[in-house]
């Protein structure tokens, strides 16, 4: 059972509204406060009764909060420290869910010097969006990362690990670096293929005038799922993780040109191995549980 009493969640989209509403199913004692800059999606978490308290101003969702979770676009991270840093009681424990770990870290450290904080990041998520996307069951058995650093008590992170257990999470622990690497590979890049995928097909639709994305099968539609998710987030992950993402995309830009000469001299030996080594791997995934974004 969780040792906290009172969360304040900041940030109402599809990892706020979840972490609300897996608390409220899972916690039930837990005193749930919440905050989002708009006024619209605020008004939409009261209508969905998401929390104990929706408030419009992020100090008070904060004032009494023994935990607040942070879920805020990464770019956003310094602004909402800044903003409720008066509020914070000595004791609370900040953690953030963002998908860049360095960047963010360094922000809530700079900005909030004088408090404790445990970096964490569900691997969990579809590639929708706003208070009405979330549900209770979002991180159940799924991973969820802590990158806290040599200086974080052990007693605040264990207190952050038994949360995210408690609503349905399975903790990993690894250094903020590693985590940007890892996840520059697995979802920032695919992100990246994912958007400019789907708009290069549009292109040749809108420059052919003739219709072509009619045409998508499930090959299409699976490989670009995720450029449906909200583009502002996403500008802000890859420019925050550019340290990590650009050497990763790098490699797969040469590994295209490799694929490219490949078919242009119609090489099938390396074609066919390289497919066959994928389609292994490919196969091995399927035996592990599926994550989204």
């Amino acid at each position: 059972m969780t040792v906290f009493k009172h969360i304040a969640i900041i940030g109402l989209g599809l990892i706020g509204s979840s972490a609300a509403r897996a608390t409220k199913a899972y916690c039930p004692d837990v005193t749930v406060s919440l905050y989002d800059k708009s006024e619209f999606v605020r008004d939409r978490a009261r209508a969905l009764n998401l929390g104990d308290n929706v408030t419009d101003d992020i100090q008070d969702a904060v004032r009494e909060a023994d935990l607040v979770l942070l879920c805020v676009p990464v770019r956003a991270m310094g602004i909402v420290a800044a903003a409720m840093a008066p509020a914070l009681k000595k004791d609370v424990i900040i953690c953030d869910t963002g998908s860049v770990k360095v960047s963010v870290i360094k922000t809530l450290q700079d900005n909030l010097p004088n408090h404790i904080i445990v970096p964490s990041h569900p691997l969990a998520g579809t590639e929708n969006n706003g208070p009405d996307a979330g549900f209770a069951e979002l991180f159940q058995d799924h991973p969820v990362i802590l990158t806290p650093d040599a200086h974080t008590p052990a007693q605040a992170i264990a207190y952050i690990a038994d949360y995210w257990e408690e609503i349905g999470g399975r903790i990993n622990l690894m250094s903020a670096e590693h985590h940007d690497h890892v996840l520059a590979l697995t979802s920032h890049l695919p992100h990246v293929i994912a958007y400019q995928l789907i708009g290069m097909v549009s292109g040749y639709e809108k420059k052919s005038r003739t219709p072509i994305m009619r045409y998508s099968a499930g090959s299409f539609r699976d490989a670009t799922r995720v450029a449906a998710s909200e583009p502002r987030l996403w500008q802000d992950i890859m420019l925050e993780n550019a340290p990590a993402l650009l050497p990763v995309l790098d490699h797969f830009i040469a590994d295209l040109k490799k694929l490219r000469t490949a078919i242009a001299s119609q090489d099938g030996d390396y074609l066919l191995e390289h497919f066959k080594e994928s389609q292994k791997a490919r196969l091995a995934l399927k035996t592990d549980h599926d994550i989204h974004p």
